[in-house]
């Protein structure tokens, strides 16, 4: 196992206990199958300019409130020079706390499908967008996790992120540990490593700014698949706010304009 580095890296980290609710797709139609109102009131929603994810958060911010005829109202931050350690335990829920007194939705938040952990006190809205950690080659597509580790291919992870859990002490040979996804990425181009095991939103967003042809494969591993939501305060989950959201999110999935929606922030030159 090699080490590079030693800067922070923010991206989702391994879970250890279930979560309290099940954000599911299911719900959508049921959601989807209530009236629009004929004017609602203003949706604010706070969005992150250094999240990777940003770009279709304010997609989908703006379709949500014109599907429900309510204007959009964005507070757009920008988290890339606070203190890292704000992001964590009580620091992210005093800084979720001072989101939600400004906003009624705080989008851009990732939780593993099927068993979704968020921070305390607060209540998810219908997921998104569906991401996860995937599998990067600058070559032939990956093939499965276990054969790449037959076939005694090495593979780099960022450090504490859900792939680093996948290597055992029978298979630590293959793995090469990076601090963050762009030491990882450059890993991958210099060779230093056959595949990536890397968050999509972050790889995406790089490619769209630096095009390079990459494959990108699913792992097919447990706590590689995760959702993307908005956060509300579990006291606002009654509040026409949080209804609004979820009734725009369920009619655009219901009608097919949220695949639409997000499509175009897909990196053109991935082969998938």
């Amino acid at each position: 196992m090699s080490s590079k580095s030693t800067s922070n890296a923010m991206f989702p980290r391994p879970r250890k206990r279930p979560g309290v609710i099940a954000a599911a797709l299911l719900a959508v139609v049921g959601l989807g199958c209530a009236g629009k109102p004929a004017h609602a009131a203003p949706l604010r929603m706070c969005l992150d300019k250094a999240n990777p994810i940003f770009t279709i958060d304010e997609a989908v911010a703006n379709a949500v409130a014109e599907n429900q005829h309510a204007a959009a109202d964005l507070v757009v931050l920008d988290s890339s020079k606070a203190d890292r350690s704000q992001f964590s335990g009580k620091g992210l829920q005093k800084y979720l706390q001072t989101l939600t007194a400004r906003c009624d939705i705080v989008m851009g938040f990732p939780v593993e499908a099927g068993h979704p952990t968020l921070p305390a006190n607060m209540s998810a809205t219908l997921p998104y967008v569906r991401t996860g950690f995937v599998t990067a080659t600058t070559g032939a597509p990956a093939s499965s996790f276990s054969a790449m580790v037959a076939a005694h291919k090495t593979m780099g992870v960022v450090m504490l992120t859900v792939p680093s859990t996948y290597f055992t002490a029978q298979n630590m040979t293959a793995e090469h540990v990076y601090y963050t996804n762009a030491e990882l990425l450059s890993a991958l181009d210099n060779g230093e490593v056959n595949a990536a095991l890397i968050w999509q939103p972050w790889l995406n967003q790089q490619l769209a700014s630096h095009p390079q042809n990459l494959r990108m494969s699913q792992i097919g591993l447990p706590h590689a698949v995760w959702n993307i939501v908005g956060l509300y305060p579990e006291t606002a989950k009654n509040s026409e706010a949080v209804r609004t959201f979820n009734h725009g999110v369920a009619s655009l999935v219901a009608s097919g304009r949220l695949a639409n929606i997000i499509k175009p922030y897909n990196t053109p030159t991935l082969h998938q």
